[in-house]
């Protein structure tokens, strides 16, 4: 739960004006946003305001923290019209970069029998740039050339 009021606060930070103008978007003095964030005196961020925060500070870090929670990660997929062949092949010869520097990287971290924690964070977020990529290559793939939605 950690994850979630980091989230909270990240998206008051993330928007225009602060903590104060996120209170003032929700109908919320600044006080009553703290206490919800905070969990004090038994109140707590709605899932539905959770969704209005992030909206409204323009992030996806409520998703991702509800995500990273459920043991999963959240990937934003392509909001573009109008992408073509040529586009679709960059990212997928940016996927095939990504995965060869999980390869050299893999090797540098397991050479000495003992993965560290910087080399773990390393390679996690390549990981992690491999799972997007690939992803939203599929999703502009069948944005693409998909005639059924």
């Amino acid at each position: 739960m950690d994850r979630l009021r980091t989230s909270y606060q990240q998206m008051c930070r993330a928007m225009p004006g602060g903590w104060a103008a996120m209170a003032a978007a929700l109908g919320l003095s600044k006080d009553g946003l703290e206490n919800r964030v905070y969990e004090r005196k038994g109140q707590e961020i709605t899932v539905h305001q959770a969704m209005q925060m992030q909206a409204m500070s323009g992030t996806s870090l409520f998703a991702e923290a509800v995500a990273a929670d459920s043991g999963g990660v959240f990937i934003p997929l392509s909001q573009v019209d109008g992408v073509d062949d040529e586009e679709i092949q960059a990212l997928y010869m940016a996927l095939v970069e990504e995965v060869g520097k999980l390869a050299r990287e893999w090797r540098e971290a397991t050479r000495d029998g003992e993965v560290c924690k910087k080399e773990r964070a390393r390679l996690d977020a390549i990981r992690m740039a491999i799972c997007t990529k690939a992803t939203q290559m599929n999703d502009l793939t069948f944005k693409v050339f998909s005639r059924e939605p």
